[in-house]
């Protein structure tokens, strides 16, 4: 097994994976000032209640958009395994090229979902990764990686709106029951799951005239499940897709 670490703004993502396969997900809070001894602590504490022996692992592979923590959870990862972390980048074996300006500032989490995408599903295709920033990445029919857009993402910009004003209230982003709110929490509610799939469907609509193909979109994330039926187009679902891409470069890139 390979001990797969996303670590995202939000939340530390952990899996394993046996081939292609991801055998168990948790995850564990993005804390920036923690050591490498306190996170290497809480995930054996994790991985001992899945009845997963770290020891055991036979590679660790880490994908990072906190640079700060990159060398930290390595470390640690280190500490339970014995193993050295493959670091995802764009210097990898990832079965694609990058035709934007400076590849090396690509985030690891759009490169390990473009990754996934170009080797699973019908190209051109366009990926959609809600965590706390929204990003969508494009790969042609060749599979290059050709840029894409990054936006607030859903639960950050209702933090943003709430507290920058003084009469709305914070709230949890769930499945709108009707279009219109007929009440403050409801129009907060709704326009963030309408407005982001109508998003979602107008850049998609627009990347499918520049590139003049039909576009496959594949969306992950938690609120994916909420957006999805908000949206006109036809949308593939994919909880997995990072871990997919994270499989996928340990295979091309371990030896």
């Amino acid at each position: 097994m390979i001990l797969a670490v996303d670590i995202g703004n939000s939340n530390i993502c952990i899996g394993g994976l046996v081939g292609s396969a991801i055998t168990f997900t948790t995850r564990m809070v993005t804390r920036p000032r923690c050591t490498a001894d306190e996170y290497a602590a809480e995930m054996k504490f994790l991985l001992r209640r899945l009845a997963v022996n770290p020891a055991a692992c036979e590679g660790v592979i880490v994908c990072s958009v906190v640079p700060r923590l990159t060398g930290v959870l390595a470390a640690a990862c280190k500490r339970l395994t014995g193993k050295d972390a493959l670091i995802v980048s764009c210097e990898l074996d990832t079965g694609l090229t990058f035709r934007v300006d400076e590849p090396a500032k690509v985030g690891r989490d759009r490169i390990a979902d473009a990754a996934a995408a170009a080797a699973h599903y019908p190209l051109p295709c366009m990926t959609v990764d809600l965590g706390t920033a929204t990003t969508y990445n494009v790969i042609s029919a060749d599979k290059a990686f050709l840029g894409g857009f990054i936006v607030p993402g859903v639960q950050t910009s209702l933090r943003a709106i709430s507290a920058g004003t003084a009469q709305l209230p914070p709230i949890a982003p769930e499945p709108p029951e009707h279009l219109i709110g007929a009440n403050t929490v409801a129009a907060l509610n709704n326009g963030a799951m309408f407005g982001t799939a109508a998003m979602l469907d107008g850049l998609a609509d627009r990347v499918e005239t520049e590139l003049g193909q039909p576009l496959t979109v594949v969306v992950t994330g938690g609120l994916a499940p909420y957006i999805m039926p908000c949206c006109k187009r036809s949308i593939i679902y994919d909880a997995d897709l990072l871990f997919k891409g994270l499989a996928l470069l340990w295979e091309r890139n371990h030896n």
